[in-house]
């Protein structure tokens, strides 16, 4: 019984090596690993700022493009001779009609008095009919009896 009880404990102790071996073979992958990974994402990491400093760059230097064309095309749109500023002369878009402020009021005002024509007109007939001693029919042209 000895002789099986050494075998037992001689093949525990050979696995329990191998296991160790195993495992410490594993770690050492995966800290290998862990090491690449990082590795990796520091490289990503630098790449993507990389990138966003070569965008706004870009953006940036659209934008002064973009703002000097205009400017230049606004400058050559509304030129004046010289006489023209010095007398205070505009091109007459504004002079030549009513401003917008106005226009608006004026097309509020006109609304206001169509509605209330139309309500007098609408009451006028409730009292006509009523008058004639006929009960207020729907009409089949009315939109709020459909």
């Amino acid at each position: 019984m000895s002789s099986e009880r050494d075998a037992l404990a001689d093949a525990a102790l050979r696995f329990s090596e191998a296991i160790r071996t195993e495992r410490d073979g594993s770690t050492g992958a995966l800290a290998g690993e862990r090491e690449i990974a990082l590795q990796l994402i520091k490289l990503l990491r630098n790449e993507s700022q990389s990138r966003a400093k070569q965008s706004s760059g870009r953006f940036l230097w659209g934008l002064l493009f973009g703002a000097a064309l205009g400017a230049g095309a606004a400058y050559m749109l509304h030129q004046r001779t010289s006489e023209e500023l010095r007398l205070g002369l505009t091109d007459g878009a504004a002079a030549t009609g009513p401003a917008l402020n106005q226009r608006i009021r004026a097309a509020l005002e006109a609304g206001r008095q169509a509605a209330l024509t139309r309500e007098q007109e609408l009451w006028d007939e409730y009292r006509r009919r009523l008058a004639e001693g006929s009960s207020p029919r729907p009409r089949p042209d009315d939109p709020f009896m459909a």
